[in-house]
This record gives C-alpha cells, structure tokens and sequence, in this order.
C-alpha cells in the first residue's frame, strides 16, 4: 500500500511529465536563445522619435562598409518642430551609433527608406515614403519616391528625383503608393517589395535603380508591413511586421518571387504588449542581429537590438518548419 508521501510523489511526477509533453506536442517554447540589448539608439535633442531603420545595401543585399569599417543605417526622425526628416547613423560595433546627419529640409515628409550603394556609377539611391502627401482611402498609403547622393556621409545634398512610377500598379495603388520599400538585385533584374497594411505585400521589378518600375504580383497576402530579409543556406528569409501589432512572422523564398509562411509571431519582444513594424537585419560574426523600433510613449519611438548566433536561428527556423 503507498504511503501518503509516495502517493504524492507520484502525482508530482505525473503532472511534470504531463506539462513537458504538452511543451513538446505544441512546440511553442520560448525562443531563448535571443538575447534582448535594449535600446541603441534613442531620440534626443529636438528629436522626438526614430523609426524605420535600414542599413545600407549593395544591390546584392550585402552590406555597404566603407574604408573606415563604417556601416550605415537610415531612419525615419520626428522632429519636435513637426520636420520629418531621413536621418544618416554609422557604427563599426553595432552597438554604439554616430549620427551623420540629415537629408535637406526639402524632402520633409519623405521617410520610412531604403539606401542601395551601385558600385557602377558610385551612387546612393534612397527610395523613400511620402508621408506628407498621402492618399487616404480607408488608411493612408504614402507615395513611393527616388533620391540620390553621391556621398553617404553627406545626406543634405541628396537630390530628390520625384516619385516613381509603377505600370500595372492594381489599385487603389496606382501608380506609386505604399511605403517601406525594400529593394535586392537577383542576377539582372531588380526586386522590390513594397508594403500597403491590408492590401497586402507587393512585388515590382526594373531592369535598373532608378524611378521607373513594374508590377509584378503580390508577394504576401495579410495585414503585414516593413520586411526585413536576410538569406540563410541559398534560401531568402523575411520577416514582415503585422500593422501595428506585437510581433513578426517569418517567410521563406527560394527565387524572392514566391513567398511560404514558416512561422507566425516569430519574433516578439516580451518586454514590450505592442511591437508596431519596423525593423533592418545584418549577419556579422556568426550572429544575425536585429534592430527594430520599440515605444516610448504613445507614437514616440526609438531603436532596440536583439540578436541570436546564426546556428541558433537555423534551429529556430527548422524547429517550426
């Protein structure tokens, strides 16, 4: 006959084994091989808020690292006086950020960008979002535009070449509106993935950077915003951000044409009940890092890291898969 403590015992360990195959069946641990730094760049001065981060790419989505051992980041900047501006940062660690400097006071409003250095003309091209003269239909949607610079340090003498064109747009996105756009060059054909909340994710292709460009299809279907993409094993990898939401979901790509959800809510920040789009995404060292905007307060933003060892990740991908 068991005693009172061997009875006890025994329900303890069923209850401990019924919890771990619970954990097991539903796969959905935590993540702990993130790990969470905190803030690196926040807003000061007559900054309010900084959102949208982007590193500068090559056209084959590298990284741009210029002869100092600089990388740079662009950024929407809130202005306390009402100016809306893309701001210019630099870092050699990715922990400690310099800022550059602005773009000219003639391009408020054209934020949310996307920086690609061609090597072939020397050229930044900074596709940016419009969001100071917008289209409302049941959301905003802002319009898609094109400046370029010569000299990446040097941000206020970048010259504004308007908005872009996109033929076959469908509406009610024609001919250029959405925002966050997000630009790779795959063998000789530009890809760019341009964001509108509830009317999906979209795809658009040209032959060379610059402001004109054509539909092609829609790339992901949902409420989903601002991708960040990075490339694991010859597969494409994106994580676009749910509208105004608390996380992440992850996509696969093999040819950044056709998209496949892995998982949603891939990745969220517990510290924070609401986690609104807005992310850039770098591998350095055999670590992936990912820096995302965090609030504030109420629509104040600054710029938060969290990063996981790239074998890490890959098992955190193929767990799920």
């Amino acid at each position: 006959m068991l005693t009172k403590r061997t009875a006890t015992a025994t329900l303890i360990i069923v209850i401990l084994a019924a919890v771990v195959a619970i954990y097991i069946l539903t796969g959905r641990h935590e993540k702990s091989t993130w790990v969470y730094y905190g803030p690196v760049i926040s807003p000061t001065g007559d900054v309010e808020s900084i959102k949208d981060p982007e590193f500068v790419r090559y056209p084959d989505h590298t990284v741009f690292k210029d002869d100092e051992g600089f990388y740079y980041i662009v950024a929407s900047y809130f202005k306390k006086d009402g100016v809306w501006l893309t701001g210019v940062l630099k870092t050699k660690d990715l922990f400690s950020y310099e800022f550059v400097g602005f773009t000219p006071i003639q391009m408020d409003g054209k934020i949310a960008p996307y920086c690609i250095y061609n090597p072939d003309d020397g050229k930044f091209y900074l596709y940016y979002s419009d969001w100071k003269n917008t289209v409302e239909i049941d959301i905003k949607l802002a319009r898609l535009g094109l400046a370029i610079g010569t000299d990446i340090k040097n941000p206020s003498t970048f010259t504004d070449h308007g908005y872009l064109t996109i033929e076959n747009m469908p509406e009610p996105l024609a001919p250029h509106l959405g925002w966050d756009p997000y630009i790779v060059k795959i063998e000789e054909g530009y890809y760019m993935l341009i964001s509108a909340a509830k009317y999906e994710a979209h795809l658009a292709t040209a032959k060379t950077l610059g402001t004109r460009w054509n539909y092609t299809k829609i790339a992901v279907t949902g409420t989903l915003e601002n991708p960040t993409v990075f490339r694991l094993d010859s597969k494409w990898y994106m994580m676009l951000g749910t509208y105004y939401g608390t996380s992440y979901h992850l996509y696969s790509s093999e040819d950044f044409k056709y998209w496949d959800i892995v998982e949603k809510n891939f990745f969220l920040d517990k510290n924070y009940n609401k986690l609104p789009a807005g992310s850039t995404s770098i591998i350095v060292d055999n670590t992936f890092y990912h820096i995302y905007q965090t609030p504030i307060e109420q629509e104040k933003f600054q710029l938060s890291m969290a990063y996981i060892r790239v074998e890490d990740l890959i098992a955190e991908i193929n767990k799920v898969k």
